[in-house]
């Protein structure tokens, strides 16, 4: 395809073997099960479906996200191993404005559940375990209440287990100083189950980290090493490993949030807190790779991969999302880490995968994914973002965005108002939890404490972006006497 390319051209070595193996995603993809054969009238050819200028659409509508600093990182587009799009924007490392480029290593917080998924079910295949054997059999000590779980309910998130990532107490303490994966989850033992195991299903990120232990104790090896074994080594992925934040590794972003109305580094979480569940790096090739690996059948049996992507009736598989999206099939995960944001969505009936990356909060991951998905397939962007009105309400209040202005946003209903200048009236569209934009293109991103309180605005005007804190409505009134923030076409 003119001006496409293959991902590893870059370089030589193992990046020419990883370039070989995508390559051979196109070939072998017809292992993943129901994939149909790409061939004759039923089947879409990439040049069908994909403008030869979509670089540069891309790049257009990725672009007034990084401009207006709400998205630093990197994103790409890949059909059969060919590079349709790839890009990155803002900066890795704020202190010294070192750029981020397609090559830096990024954390991937849950796009690792499917690569935890990907070891138990090599575990299963050597024999070592079984999906449906309950998980105190492999880990002594577990709650009596916790006794018919199994590994299937940890991995599908029905065991029923509070997450233990939203404690009050996991931000400021467990993140920080847990030394094993076991001291995270011994923190819910005496709280009950949130249904009887098996019965509903609620994402739960304990239930990975409870894996991660398992793996340990069956090996007897550390997870990491385990993982690096049977998955990343097969896999072909030299630049995904453990996120360790005292390990120096070469290329990798620092992670930021705002603040009141400044960019802050995001505080590092220690491994054992999100072991399994959130604890790797990576990059967009090698997410690629990974996707290429996965599908042919490099990694695992085709029964075990058959057992990753079915929906077992909640939408997800293991360690994936099952679903659907502009009439294609989408295998899909996003993830979220302090300081991070990310996603990988796989149409894998059509070989493509989106991969966007960020290293920072604000990054409206799915948004740009789905968008990004969207113009390759050639189909009108639909959105999929809803924020409960329990969360918009937190958002409600003043914030300043200059010496003499004041944005004012409010809740109208199931949606977030802007208010500023004169009658400027700005209804807002999510383009994630904290992430909105107007029908003028005018964005906005909240500044969000741990706790969920919004303590700043990024705002993206025509003009430029502006930030500030959020004040109290006395302040405002005295701001509001001179001047508020205007919004919209000038």
């Amino acid at each position: 395809m003119p001006g496409s390319r293959r991902v590893g051209e870059r370089n030589g070595g193992s990046m020419q073997e990883t370039r070989r193996r995508i390559v051979q995603f196109g070939l072998l993809g017809a292992l993943l099960p129901g994939r149909p054969a790409r061939a004759g009238a039923d089947s879409i050819a990439s040049s069908e479906i994909t403008p030869p200028d979509f670089a540069a659409r891309a790049d257009a509508l990725v672009r007034p996200y990084a401009r207006a600093g709400i998205f630093s990182g990197a994103a790409i587009v890949a059909r059969d191993g060919a590079v349709l799009f790839r890009q990155a924007y803002g900066v890795a490392q704020r202190e010294w404005s070192v750029p981020n480029t397609p090559e830096t290593r990024f954390r991937i917080a849950s796009l690792t559940k499917q690569f935890t998924a990907a070891a138990i079910l090599k575990l299963q295949e050597a024999g070592r375990l079984r999906l449906d054997d309950p998980a105190a059999r492999y880990m002594p000590g577990l709650p009596a209440t916790w006794a018919p779980i199994t590994l299937r309910m940890l991995l599908d998130h029905t065991a029923g287990l509070p997450n233990v990532t939203a404690l009050p107490d996991y931000p400021t303490l467990l993140a920080r100083t847990a030394r094993t994966p076991m001291d995270v989850v011994g923190r819910l033992y005496r709280e009950a189950l949130l249904f009887p195991a098996g019965s509903a299903q609620e994402y739960s990120n304990t239930g990975y980290i409870l894996l991660a232990a398992i793996v340990e104790g069956i090996t007897g090896a550390p997870f990491a090493a385990v993982l690096h074994r049977l998955v990343l080594a097969p896999a072909g992925l030299a630049d995904t490993g453990d996120a360790d934040p005292a390990a120096v590794i070469p290329q990798r972003a620092a992670g930021y949030h705002r603040a009141a109305g400044q960019w802050r580094n995001a505080p590092p979480e220690v491994p054992a807190a999100v072991l399994g569940a959130g604890g790797l790096v990576s990059t967009l090739d090698d997410l690629v790779a990974w996707d290429a690996a996965l599908f042919s059948g490099r990694v695992l049996r085709p029964a075990s991969l058959a057992e990753m992507v079915r929906d077992g009736g909640h939408g997800y598989g293991l360690g994936l999302y099952v679903g659907r999206a502009y009439g294609q099939r989408l295998l899909s995960h996003g993830g979220f880490l302090d300081g991070f944001s990310a996603i990988k969505d796989s149409y894998p009936d059509l070989g493509l995968t989106v991969v966007v990356l960020g290293n920072t909060e604000t990054t409206p991951a799915q948004t740009l994914s789905r968008r990004l998905g969207a113009l390759a397939l050639g189909q009108p962007e639909v959105s999929e973002i809803a924020v409960p009105a329990t969360v918009l309400d937190r958002y409600v209040g003043f914030y300043r965005t200059g010496p003499r202005a004041v944005v004012a946003l409010a809740r109208e209903g199931d949606r977030l108002v802007a208010r500023g200048a004169g009658p400027a009236r700005l209804a807002l569209t999510p383009e994630s939890d904290r992430v909105f934009v107007a029908e003028d293109g005018t964005r906005l991103a909240l500044d969000i404490e741990p706790d969920g309180r919004a303590t700043g605005l990024l705002l993206d005007l025509p003009g430029g972006a502006r930030a500030g804190p959020r004040i109290d409505a006395q302040t405002a009134r005295r701001i509001g006497s001179r001047r508020l923030a205007r919004l919209g076409p000038r």
